[in-house]
């Protein structure tokens, strides 16, 4: 995918200013560098094939695949695989860190948003949007038609990033109000001092919710490169630090690390793909992740 990863780097995405343009430039870059295999078969027709059973509609036999393999199989469409997905995407304050970037982790989880949305309605699938803080503060409804793009294009436009974050609350607000099971794709930083991540996560899971945590961090973040003294200042509770990063890179970058470890283990343990993202990296790995999940469910 390396010929067209430039249009899925969010340094370029941040120059085209319309979330429509941004939605369709990420998802063609995207489509147009993916190998056929294993993905095949993704479109916004044709999903997968299945064998044959007496009673099924001659129209969708496939006979190359028959003269392939001397066996009937039927075309599946995706209107016949609806999935319903909810996108949850953190607005706190500390999704607005951008490092020395164009734009920040909520920019990044705009442009993954908007994306995704017009991938999955490409599929067939039925999207909702839920954008929070400390509470929901935004709640698109399930829809599948195309033209619901607009709307999520448009809430992800007017977000105004505000608050703490409270991870455990929202998801367990979630799970008592979502109505159907289906993909719930978490976006955040997940920089939450005072809630039990693996208890919101666990209790979609205990719903039959699928579950996919996007673990969006600056590469500063994960790094802390920097150089002589910085002041550091907490976007949620406006505490400052001021300090040498050389003298406490090693150690920083090792309980980063263990975060992140914690983090991916107990998702494993609980059936929940995990995948960190890098805001410096392109998006394509987000678009694989989920694409990985939906096929596993047809």
């Amino acid at each position: 995918m390396a010929g067209t990863t430039k249009y899925l780097d969010p340094k370029l995405l941040s120059k085209l200013g319309n979330m429509e343009l941004i939605a369709r430039c990420a998802l063609q870059g995207f489509f147009s560098g993916l190998h056929p295999s294993p993905f095949h078969g993704f479109s916004a027709e044709f999903s997968d094939h299945r064998q044959y059973l007496p009673g099924d509609e001659l129209r969708f036999l496939d006979w190359k695949m028959y003269g392939r393999s001397n066996k009937l199989y039927i075309k599946q469409f995706l209107q016949d695989t609806n999935v319903p997905v909810y996108i949850l995407l953190d607005a706190s304050n500390s999704m607005t860190y951008r490092g020395d970037s164009t734009y920040d982790k909520l920019d990044y989880g705009r442009y993954l948003s908007g994306a995704l949305t017009s991938l999955m309605l490409s599929q067939g699938d039925s999207v909702s949007l839920v954008v929070f803080s400390e509470r929901v503060t935004t709640r698109i409804p399930l829809r599948g038609r195309r033209t619901h793009l607009h709307a999520i294009l448009t809430a992800l436009s007017r977000i105004e990033p505000g608050g703490r974050t409270r991870l455990a609350d929202v998801l367990h607000t979630f799970a008592e109000t979502a109505t159907r099971r289906g993909i719930v794709i978490l976006i955040s930083d997940l920089l939450d001092d005072g809630g039990d991540l693996s208890s919101g996560l666990a209790h979609l899971k205990y719903l039959r919710h699928d579950v996919i945590v996007f673990h969006t961090l600056a590469h500063e973040e994960i790094t802390l490169d920097f150089r002589g003294a910085v002041q550091f200042e907490d976007l949620e509770t406006r505490e400052r630090l001021r300090t040498f990063p050389e003298s406490v890179r090693e150690t920083y970058q090792a309980k980063v690390q263990d975060f992140i470890d914690t983090i991916e283990k107990s998702s494993g343990r609980s059936g929940i793909d995990y995948c960190l993202l890098d805001t410096s990296q392109s998006l394509d790995r987000a678009f694989l992740a989920y694409l990985a999940k939906r096929r596993r469910l047809m």
